[in-house]
C-alpha cells in the first residue's frame, strides 16, 4: 500500500501523510500541498525508507520522543505558515553518519532549490567537525507561506565541540559571517547571570537569497523567570515591553518561575551586520514540561491567541489535524510555542508526531532533593570549561598580536589580581579551618613571596615585567581598569569575607584558570618579536608554577567534605567563574569595538 507513491509504514510517508493533513487544515491548495510534500521528501530522503517502529533508530533531538521531524504553525495578521523541521540521518547511525548525510543534503538543496550557500559553507568545517560531539550535527526546516517562495534555514549545534566551547564557537560563527558587532549582545545574554545558567546551543541560518537573510541564535535558560526573560527580549529593537513576560505567565498557567525541568529558550535574530542589536528575540516555551496534559495546554494557547487579537481556528485546526489520540491521555502532542514580537505579536506552536509515544503526565511527586557535588569535580569542570575558550582569547588568537592587548589586559591584571593576591590569599589561609588545606595554601603563599626571597615574590617580577610594556600601556583611568576593579572586587569577597570553604572553591578556579591564562599568554608572546624573553621572567615562572598549583588544587579538593563544604566551595568557584567571564567580557568590549 502506498500514500502519495509512498511506501506505507515508513517515517517518510507518515511525515508526508501527517504534513499533507495540516496543510489541508490550513487552507493550502492541491498544488501547493504538492510543492510542499516534494520539499519535505527532499529533506528527509536520507531516512525516508526507514520502518515506524517501536523504537527510534537515532535518538534525534528535534522531538521530545526523538522524532526526526516536527511541525510547526506560526500565526500572525498576515495568516498562518506551516513549517516543517528535520535531522538527516544515516546508517549505521552515529553523528559522522549524520553529517555526511547533511553534507549530501547541502549539494541536493543548492542544485534542486537554487539556494546561494556561500554562508552556509563558510560553517561547515567549523559547527560541523568531522569529530563532533553532543545531540546533533545539524537540521534543516522549510517554511511555507501562500503567495510567498519558500524559507530554508540550517541550525547547527553549538555543543558540537563539547559546551566549554558554545561561546567560542558562536563568537567565531559571527565572524565568519560578518556579523562582528553582534557578539556584544550575546556577551550580555551570557552574562547576566551566573556563568552556566544562559548556553548557546543552537546557531541558525536563513538560506534563501533574501536582503534581510537573518544569522539566529539561541540560548537554553536554565531556571529562569518571566520577568529575566523579558529582560533579554528587551535587547530586541522591536521589543514591544511586557509581551514576553506575559507570554511565559500564560503558558505556565500563571506561574513566574524560576521555570524548572526543560529550560526555556530565546532567539537572537541579526539582520544587520553592522548593528549589535538583534532586529527581534523569540522566546519558547517548552509546553509538554509544563502541563497536566494537551487539553490543558490548548486552553493556554487559545487563550492567549484570544488576548493578541490573533486567529484561534488556524491553530485549531492544525492540533486537530496532528492529534491521534485523546488531548488528556497526557502531554507531547504540543512540544513548544513561541512567541515574536516585530511590529506585531507571531505565535508558533510546534506539534509532535508522536511516532514513538508520547510523554507522560508531569510527575506531582516532590521534586527531588539536589545531592551535593564532590568538590573535585570542581577542578574537573574547570578544567574542561577553560576560560582560555573565551572569545576574548579566541580573537586575539585569531588577529596578529597585539601588544597594546596584551597590556591591557595585564595592567587589569595588576589591578585585579596581583597587587593584593598575596594578602588575600594569606587571608584564606589563616581563615581555613583544615590544618591540611590550610598547609597546601601556606605552600602556596610561600611560593607567591618567593620562597623567602623578597627580590623573587612574584608581585615585584610582574611590576618588572609590566614596565617593559609601558611603551604599549593604556592610561591607567578608572574607565580602562574598571575590569580589573570589579574581578578585584569579587576576590577580595572571595578570600578575605566569604565562608572559609568557599574562599577555597573559588581558589580552586584561580588556580586553574591562572595556569590557563599564563600557558595563552605565554603563547602570545611567543608568536611576537618586539619584547626579548629575558623581559618576561614573572610569565616564564608562572606558567610553569601554576601547573603546579592547578595540580595542588585537586589534591585540596579532595580535602573538602562533600555536603555543606562542598556545596560552598562549589558556591565560591561559580562566583569566581562568572566574575572570571565578565571581566573578559568587559576587555573584549573595549579591544574590539
Amino acid at each position: 500500500m502506498r500514500e502519495h507513491g509512498l511506501l506505507a509504514g515508513t517515517l517518510i510517508a507518515s511525515g508526508s501523510e501527517r504534513m499533507t493533513a495540516l496543510a489541508r487544515a490550513l487552507g493550502f491548495d492541491e498544488p501547493s500541498t504538492q510543492a510542499m510534500r516534494d520539499i519535505f521528501l527532499t529533506l528527509a530522503s536520507s531516512w525516508g525508507a526507514l520502518p515506524v517502529g517501536e523504537a527510534p533508530p537515532w535518538p534525534s533531538d528535534v522531538c521530545d520522543d526523538h522524532s526526526p521531524f516536527e511541525l510547526s504553525v506560526a500565526i500572525d495578521a498576515e495568516g498562518p505558515q506551516l513549517r516543517v523541521l528535520v535531522e538527516p540521518m544515516d546508517a549505521p547511525f552515529s553523528l559522522s553518519a549524520n553529517r555526511a548525510a547533511s553534507l549530501r543534503l547541502h549539494e541536493e538543496l543548492a542544485r534542486t532549490q537554487g539556494l546561494h550557500l556561500e554562508r552556509l559553507r563558510a560553517l561547515e568545517g567549523l559547527l560541523m567537525p568531522e569529530d563532533a560531539r553532543g545531540r546533533f550535527v545539524a537540521w534543516y526546516s522549510a517554511a511555507f507561506s501562500p503567495g510567498h517562495p519558500v524559507d530554508f534555514k540550517a541550525y547547527f549545534n553549538l555543543l558540537a565541540q563539547g559546551p566549554g566551547r558554545a561561546a567560542r564557537l558562536t563568537e567565531e560563527a559571527l565572524h565568519r559571517i560578518g556579523f562582528h558587532a553582534a557578539w556584544s549582545s550575546v556577551a550580555e545574554v551570557m552574562g547576566r547571570r551566573e556563568v552556566g545558567m544562559d548556553e548557546p546551543v543552537y546557531f541558525a541560518l536563513d538560506l534563501s537569497p533574501r536582503a534581510d537573510a537573518r544569522a539566529k541564535l539561541y540560548f537554553r535558560h536554565h531556571r529562569a523567570t518571566a520577568s529575566f526573560l523579558e529582560e533579554v527580549c528587551a535587547l530586541g529593537r522591536h521589543h514591544q515591553p511586557g509581551v514576553a513576560a506575559e507570554f511565559c505567565r500564560q503558558m505556565a498557567g500563571g506561574g513566574e518561575g524560576p521555570y524548572g525541568g526543560k529550560g526555556l529558550v530565546t532567539c537572537l535574530s541579526f539582520t544587520d551586520p553592522s548593528d549589535a542589536r538583534p532586529q527581534a528575540v523569540t522566546v519558547y516555551f517548552p509546553m509538554s514540561h509544563h502541563a497536566r496534559d494537551d487539553r490543558e495546554i490548548r486552553q493556554r494557547i487559545t487563550g492567549y491567541l484570544d488576548s493578541q487579537g490573533l486567529a484561534t481556528g488556524p491553530y485549531l485546526g492544525a492540533l486537530e489535524a496532528s492529534a491521534h489520540r485523546p488531548l488528556e491521555a497526557g502531554t507531547g502532542i504540543h512540544t513548544y510555542a513561541a512567541v515574536r514580537w516585530q511590529g506585531r505579536p507571531r505565535v508558533t506552536v510546534y506539534f509532535s508526531p508522536e511516532t514513538y509515544g508520547m510523554m507522560r503526565q508531569p510527575s506531582r511527586e516532590p521534586p527531588a532533593v539536589e545531592v551535593a557535588r564532590p568538590a573535585t569535580e570542581i577542578v574537573d569542570h574547570f578544567e574542561t570549561h577553560s576560560v582560555a575558550d573565551h572569545p576574548f582569547f579566541t580573537r586575539m588568537q585569531r588577529e596578529p598580536v597585539r601588544l597594546e592587548v596584551l597590556a591591557r589586559l595585564l595592567a587589569n591584571f595588576r589591578v585585579g589580581i596581583t597587587r593584593e593576591f598575596p594578602r588575600r590569599l594569606a587571608w584564606l589561609t589563616a581563615r581555613a579551618t583544615d590544618e591540611r588545606i590550610r598547609s597546601v595554601l601556606a605552600k602556596q603563599l610561600n611560593d607567591e613571596l618567593g620562597d623567602g626571597d623578597f627580590t623573587r615574590a612574584h608581585r615585584g617580577l610582574f611590576e618588572r615585567m609590566f614596565e617593559v610594556l609601558a611603551p604599549w600601556a593604556p592610561p591607567e583611568t578608572q574607565e580602562v581598569l574598571a575590569p580589573g576593579h570589579a574581578l578585584g572586587a569579587e576576590l577580595e569577597r572571595c578570600y578575605v569575607s566569604a565562608e572559609p570553604y568557599e574562599g577555597v572553591g573559588a581558589s580552586l578556579v584561580v588556580e586553574v584558570y591562572g595556569k590557563q591564562v599564563d600557558t595563552f599568554v605565554a603563547d602570545q608572546f611567543r608568536r611576537q618579536t618586539q619584547i626579548p624573553p629575558s623581559a618576561l621572567e614573572w610569565l616564564h615562572l608562572h606558567e610553569h608554577l601554576e601547573v603546579e598549583h592547578a595540580s595542588e588544587s585537586m589534591d585540596m579538593a579532595r580535602l573538602i567534605p562533600t555536603g555543606p563544604a562542598s556545596e560552598a566551595a562549589w558556591r565560591g568557584a561559580k562566583a569566581v567563574a562568572t566574575a572570571s567571564r565578565a571581566f573578559f567580557d568587559a576587555l573584549y568590549r573595549q579591544c574590539y569595538p
